[in-house]
């Protein structure tokens, strides 16, 4: 999206009306180390800034005090990298850099001083291309609250809540803290007598009016033993003190699904789970197979949590729920595969303990990574709030509003805003000052090591719990009392059963063998990466992206990307269109569903055109990533209309290795679902019939079965024909044709000829 395009979302106003955004060439700023400047005749000033680890240090000049909007001009190299923003040598905000060849914008906003201000695209995790930024004045725009909450039979507790969330939202925020150890608590005491409600007690003076609790043990295999029931216990006690002292409950869900004794992903921690969600899904799909293993196991640990509030809303008491955390992120098992999967299994959890099991005593968050996870969001009628967490060094309390403007101008202004987990809090005169007021924020726990408490100092501790700005304990009007106000003024649809269910009765029979294709690579070289393609794509028409299932199995990080060719049997007009997508990157060891948009193509002059769905000859999967060498297994190659080009489950469902990559391609091969090979290993060299094609250096190599007539031409990526290499008769035999005139770049080769026709993308 251009970035002039997302401040007209946010409601840019310059204060002045007339201020033009200034602009700030990467080659004049200041860098060092691990930074160096590329000479391009298609950046701006005719240079950019290569940044693989150090930083880049932009001097800014702004006439007044205020919100700007910076946009970052860049390009990504080998998948999402995050970098910092620091302003004077102060972290305030974490970018999402997504993957992509060509230069675009990322915006930020945040607050600058009047006159100088350093601005330091910082290294996080380094590895991208910076062009330039420009800088813009920003106003904040409106929000247009929902006036109740999603849940349309909500408790009158839930409403109280929803109400005091709503009626203080941009003028007052919420104090909150979490717990963890419970070992030194007992289901006797009161929740201000937990070890982490002290810590800010002993530091403030004050106690917090929201309580972070976790449901991490209420579910997965140890479920059942003494300390995990006790834990569990523990925390609902504390939901029950909190509710009577007129506090806020506000649950999380580290989820141990079904049998597994962890949530973490693998690379994520030492222990960890590789559960694997989508596996519930009927093949190609977000239809639940209710038959399969995986959705008992998760609508039973949903029913288990279920039957925890509904306890609780047996006792007038309501709280918030957070579910599916920091979705999008690479370390927890909800998140690895892609946005739409995600999104249905948050409304199975919602929707299963809504409208079956009967919980209406919450308030439901969807917690993103970041504001650039939109392709995550279940739906607005399935949460009532838009939470982020945010992790500052110590002592850094800024307001944390290039967050707060993120998720305003991607998601949504119907939703209020938290900071639902944080280091140090938010100081309450810069939140004022930047006017990103959170609902409330919520550092995490002080107990199991966790020292997030002492990332504040007490001075700040004290002041902030003191303004008239934080509510706290004392400030509370106590649940009894509260008398549901009018809030939001926005009539917002509630939620609505959405989910799908079936039984897939083939696999309950067993009458499916599930097979995955395994291409295993030698090590790959800079700008020659293995191809593998298909010519059985069905016409595509109406689709909008395609699904991958994909998992690495060798110890280093690999890039796979996505292109299709269209057919020009009778146009002669080939291209290859490449998915606009980023492509997707996969840690060694990684496994997830990757999503490759095929509604646009760009040529090689940055034109966009759509994709040739219903005139598809075949579809190439890229693997490209210099050094990598391994095996990478896919599965289900499926459209979002349901179209399926291979669910490789026979050996016609295999691809071919390219005729320019087959060296560096072992073997193509099926496996079964413990990667175990079978008998149905597929040639690697192309073939034609009798007659095949490959290219060796500056040559295209035809071994032609028998004589006839031949064209072979080069197309661009254009789809424009650049050449022709030899239109004639052919005698059998192996014949070369020269390609050494051909400027350096990727081609379409076309051979046509007596009882055979194929194409090559090739690079040169």
């Amino acid at each position: 999206m251009s970035w002039k395009k997302n401040l007209a979302i946010f409601g840019l106003a310059a204060a002045t009306g007339v201020f033009a955004a200034d602009k700030y060439e990467a080659e004049d700023a200041t860098f060092g180390t691990g930074v160096s400047k590329v000479t391009s005749a298609t950046a701006s000033g005719g240079a950019y800034l290569k940044m693989e680890s150090g930083n880049i240090d932009f001097n800014v000049n702004v006439p007044s005090a205020g919100n700007y909007s910076i946009a970052i001009h860049y390009a990504g190299t080998y998948g999402e990298k995050i970098n910092n923003l620091n302003i004077d040598g102060v972290k305030v905000a974490e970018i999402s850099f997504s993957e992509g060849k060509s230069f675009t914008d990322e915006v930020i906003v945040t607050s600058l001083k009047a006159g100088a201000n350093k601005i330091t695209i910082a290294k996080n995790w380094g590895w991208i291309d910076v062009d330039y930024i420009s800088v813009e004045p920003f106003s904040v725009g409106e929000f247009n609250l929902c006036n109740g909450p999603v849940t349309a039979n909500a408790t009158d507790g839930a409403k109280k809540i929803y109400s005091f969330l709503a009626s203080n939202f941009q003028k007052k925020t919420i104090s909150g803290f979490m717990t963890g150890n419970m070992d030194s608590f007992s289901t006797d005491k009161d929740f201000t007598q937990h070890e982490d409600m002290q810590a800010v007690y002993t530091r403030s003076g004050k106690y917090p009016a929201l309580v972070g609790i976790d449901l991490m043990n209420s579910t997965g295999g140890n479920a059942e033993s003494s300390w995990f029931v006790s834990y569990n216990d523990k925390v609902l006690s504390i939901a029950r003190s909190a509710w009577k002292k007129g506090a806020i409950p506000a649950f999380t869900w580290h989820w141990r699904p079904g049998e597994e004794t962890e949530f973490y992903v693998k690379g994520a921690n030492d222990k960890y789970t590789d559960f694997d969600f989508t596996n519930a899904f009927m093949t190609g799909s977000t239809t639940w197979d209710t038959l399969s293993t995986e959705y008992k196991a998760l609508v039973s640990d949903i029913d288990k949590v279920s039957e925890h509030f509904l306890a609780l809303q047996k006792e007038g008491v309501a709280a918030i729920f957070r579910p599916l955390h920091e979705s999008g992120g690479s370390w927890f098992w909800w998140s690895t595969h892609t946005g739409k999967q995600f999104a249905a299994l948050y409304q199975l959890v919602y929707e299963r303990m809504v409208f079956k099991n009967g919980v209406n005593n919450l308030i439901w968050v969807f917690n993103p990574q970041n504001a650039s996870r939109t392709g995550w969001n279940p739906g607005e009628g399935y949460y009532d709030v838009l939470g982020i967490d945010i992790y500052n060094n110590k002592d850094n309390h800024s307001s944390n509003s290039s967050a707060f403007f993120d998720l305003m101008g991607k998601f949504s202004t119907n939703k209020m805003l938290a900071l639902s987990e944080n280091g140090p809090i938010p100081d309450v005169d810069n939140m004022a000052a930047d006017n990103a007021m959170w609902s409330w924020w919520m550092p995490w726990y002080q107990s199991w090591n966790g020292g997030f408490a002492d990332s504040t100092s007490n001075t700040v501790w004290q002041k902030n719990m003191a303004s008239d700005k934080i509510i706290t304990l004392d400030e509370m009007p106590g649940w009894d009392n509260y008398t549901i106000a009018a809030a939001g003024s926005q009539s917002c649809p509630v939620s609505k059963a959405n989910a799908k269910y079936d039984g897939d009765k083939e696999k309950a029979a067993g009458a499916l063998k599930n097979y995955k294709m395994a291409v295993t690579v030698d090590e790959l070289e800079e700008n020659a990466g293995a191809n593998l393609e298909f010519q059985k794509v069905p016409d595509l028409t109406g689709a909008t992206s395609v699904s991958l299932e994909i998992e690495n199995t060798g110890d280093d990080g690999v890039w796979i990307g996505l292109a299709f060719v269209r057919n020009g049997m009778k146009d002669s007009i080939w291209t290859w269109e490449m998915s606009n997508s980023t492509g997707c990157w996969l840690e060694g060891g990684q496994s997830k569903t990757c999503e490759f948009d095929i509604t646009e193509y760009t040529d090689k002059d940055e034109v966009s055109h759509p994709m040739d769905l219903n005139n598809l000859f075949s579809v190439t999967i890229m693997i490209s990533t210099p050094g990598y060498a391994g095996t990478v297994i896919f599965d289900n190659l499926i459209a979002d209309n349901g179209k399926v080009i291979s669910n490789f489950n026979k050996a016609a469902d295999l691809f071919t290795a390219s005729a320019e990559t087959k060296a560096k391609v072992k073997k193509v091969e099926l496996v079964d679902e413990n990667g175990n090979s079978t008998s149905a290993i597929k040639t690697v060299a192309k073939s034609l019939g009798n007659s095949k094609i490959s290219v060796a250096g500056n040559s295209i190599l035809l071994s032609a079965a028998k004589a006839g007539m031949v064209s072979v031409d080069v197309f661009g990526m254009n789809g424009k024909r650049v050449a022709t290499l030899y239109r004639g008769m052919l005698s059998a035999g192996t014949h070369a044709f020269d390609m050494s005139e051909l400027s350096k770049g990727q081609y379409i080769i076309r051979v046509k000829g007596v009882g055979f026709s194929a194409t090559q993308p090739i690079r040169r």
